[in-house]
């Protein structure tokens, strides 16, 4: 059957979510066993082409987290190589790994986004001081390409500037301002365009790297009770950054909502985790799909758009 054609799940990588990549592609490699596929594993810290040549490999489940994985890096390859691979294409995946970026086409668009200020290498701390004035306290500081919370502080004062300053450019020269939405901390999984049941985070502090990947720490309340329109409000702005950034197969859009209820998009994650504690799981999970279940349709989407493009020639990959 055409969804059950060889599959290469495809994580690790070098960034510095690699071993929340590593699970997540641990993960899946036992999924797609379980539901019959051939399937096999590629760690791109080795010649990640070479290894899909050498295997045959029809289709790539891409189980990458940051970096070259998530910001259109291996698309471009694999879409030069015509490999049909799940998730979204190379341009959307760019956008959404450069928050900047995403913020500005959001604002372009409509879509509710906190206020931001992006400040240079070159930015010293009296600058960065300068700008979280401008917003506003408590500001969030991050670097501007990263994921999984790395390099994150939220600040309330300005003489923890430097510190936070500190833990982002262990990452990236640039930073990211951000103004803090005081509220509840919702995310939206979107599984090949249709949205799956809202999922609120819940946890003492700031929901950080360790946080979102130790089991107990955070509450996850899928399906929380919210006002009907308030509902609407927040599936609807999610769908909208799905299409304006141009999204396809699964993704996750973080949502913030503020006191009065009214949400605001912080970013989109077009390669979910999916680990035993990440989000979009539970969402499909609550939808009624299990876990095995929602790997195999990602694959059997990555099929048929790639079908849908070159004319039904799936498995016939340029020479690599």
């Amino acid at each position: 059957m055409a969804d059950k054609r060889k599959t290469a799940v495809v994580y690790g990588g070098t960034s510095s979510e690699r071993e929340v990549s590593c699970t997540s592609g641990k993960a899946v490699l036992e999924a797609l066993k379980g539901r019959g596929f051939d399937v096999l594993g590629i760690d791109t810290r080795g010649d990640c082409l070479a290894e899909l040549r050498n295997a045959c490999a029809e289709v790539a489940f891409l189980a990458l987290h940051g970096g070259f994985g998530e910001n259109g890096g291996i698309q471009a390859v694999l879409e030069h190589a015509r490999i049909p691979y799940t998730g979204s294409g190379p341009r959307a995946s760019r956008i959404a790994m450069d928050k900047p970026a995403t913020k500005r086409l959001l604002i372009e668009n409509g879509v509710p986004t906190p206020e931001f200020d992006v400040l240079g290498p070159q930015a010293g701390e009296a600058e960065v001081r300068l700008a979280a004035t401008r917003l506003g306290y408590p500001v969030v500081l991050k670097p501007p390409a990263d994921g999984s919370s790395v390099g994150v502080s939220i600040v309330r004062r300005p003489e923890d500037i430097a510190a936070a300053l500190a833990e982002a450019r262990r990452v990236d020269g640039s930073v990211l301002l951000e103004k803090f939405i005081e509220g509840r901390e919702l995310t939206v999984g979107i599984l090949n365009g249709r949205p799956l049941p809202i999922v609120e985070i819940r946890c003492p502090g700031f929901y950080d790297l360790k946080t979102k990947y130790t089991k107990g720490i955070a509450e996850y309340i899928v399906d929380p009770e919210l006002p009907g329109p308030v509902r609407a409000a927040v599936v609807d702005a999610a769908l909208r950054t799905y299409r304006v950034v141009g999204c396809e197969g699964a993704a996750r859009v973080d949502i913030r909502l503020d006191r009065a209820d009214a949400p605001y998009v912080l970013e989109i994650n077009t390669i979910p985790g999916l680990t035993a504690t990440s989000l979009l799981p539970k969402a499909a999970r609550a939808a009624g799909i299990e876990f095995g279940e929602l790997c195999e349709s990602m694959v059997k989407d990555a099929l048929q758009r790639f079908n849908s493009r070159a004319g039904g020639c799936v498995g016939q990959a340029a020479t690599l």
